[in-house]
C-alpha cells in the first residue's frame, strides 16, 4: 500500500523529469559550444598560415635582394679598381688582361642587375598578394571575432537557462516523497533516462507500445504504481488525458 497520494505524487515527479530533460538538453548545446569556437579558430588558423607563407617569401626575396645587391657592389668595387689598374699598366699585354676582366666584370654586373630586377618584380608581387591575403585574414578574423562573441553570449544564455531550471527543481522537488525521488534517480542512473511514461494515444510514450485497456485503466486511478509491460517505465495518465479505453 502507497503511503502518500500517486495522484499528486505522479504530476509533480513528471515535472521534475521534464526539468532534468530540458536541463540535459541545455547542457548538451553547452558542451558544444567549445567544439564551436575550436572550429573557429582552426579556421582562422588556415588563413594565419596562408598568411605567414607569403610574409616568409617576401623576406625571403627580399633578404636575396639585399644579398644581390651586396654581391653587385662588391663587382663594381672590383671593377673600378681594375679600371684604376689599366691606367697603370705598361705593355699592352697587360692592358688586354686588364680590359678583359673589366668586360668580364661588366658582364656579371649586368647578370646581376638583372637578378635585381626580378627580385624587385617579385617583391612588388608579393607584396600585392600579401596585402591581399591580410585582408583576407582580416575579414576572417572580424567574422569570427563576431561569432566567437555569439558563442559566448550563447553560452551564458545556456548557463542563465540551467540556472533556471535548477532553482525550478529546486522549487518542487521537496514535494515529492523521497521514495518516488529514490526509485527515480535510481532508475535515471542506470538507465541514463526518465522514469515516468507519459501515455499517448493509449501507448507508452517511450516505447510506443500499446497499453491494454485494463492496465490503463488501472493507471488512470492512481491507486498503485503501473508499469508498461514492455519498458517497465512508470505509466502516467493526464487527468485530461480522454477516457478512450472506455470505449474499447
Amino acid at each position: 500500500m502507497l503511503n502518500f497520494n500517486l495522484q499528486e505524487q505522479l504530476p509533480l515527479l513528471f515535472e521534475l523529469q521534464q526539468t532534468d530533460t530540458e536541463i540535459l538538453a541545455v547542457q548538451d548545446k553547452l558542451k558544444s559550444v567549445p567544439n564551436k569556437i575550436k572550429r573557429l579558430e582552426e579556421s582562422i588558423h588556415v588563413y594565419q598560415q596562408k598568411l605567414e607563407e607569403k610574409q616568409k617569401k617576401l623576406a625571403d626575396a627580399e633578404k636575396e635582394q639585399r644579398s644581390k645587391a651586396g654581391a653587385l657592389e662588391m663587382q663594381q668595387e672590383q671593377r673600378r679598381k681594375s679600371q684604376a689598374r689599366l691606367r697603370e699598366v705598361k705593355t699592352n699585354k697587360e692592358y688586354q688582361a686588364v680590359d678583359q676582366e673589366i668586360s668580364f666584370l661588366m658582364g656579371k654586373e649586368a647578370e646581376i642587375e638583372d637578378e635585381i630586377l626580378e627580385i624587385m618584380l617579385l617583391i612588388d608581387q608579393l607584396k600585392e598578394e600579401l596585402n591581399q591575403q591580410q585582408k583576407a585574414f582580416d575579414g576572417e578574423q572580424a567574422k569570427n571575432n563576431e561569432q566567437k562573441a555569439e558563442y559566448e553570449k550563447e553560452t551564458d544564455d545556456l548557463k542563465s537557462q540551467i540556472a533556471d531550471y535548477q532553482e525550478k527543481r529546486l522549487n518542487f522537488q521537496p514535494k515529492i516523497h523521497p521514495d518516488l525521488i529514490n526509485r527515480y534517480q535510481e532508475w535515471f542512473k542506470r538507465q541514463g533516462t526518465g522514469l515516468i511514461s507519459l501515455v499517448v494515444d493509449n501507448a507508452c510514450g517511450s516505447c510506443h507500445l500499446r497499453v491494454p485497456p485494463q492496465t490503463l485503466q488501472q493507471a488512470r486511478k492512481n491507486e498503485q504504481i503501473i508499469r508498461c509491460g514492455s519498458c517497465q517505465r512508470i505509466l502516467y495518465v493526464p487527468p485530461s488525458l480522454p477516457d478512450e479505453a472506455s470505449s474499447e
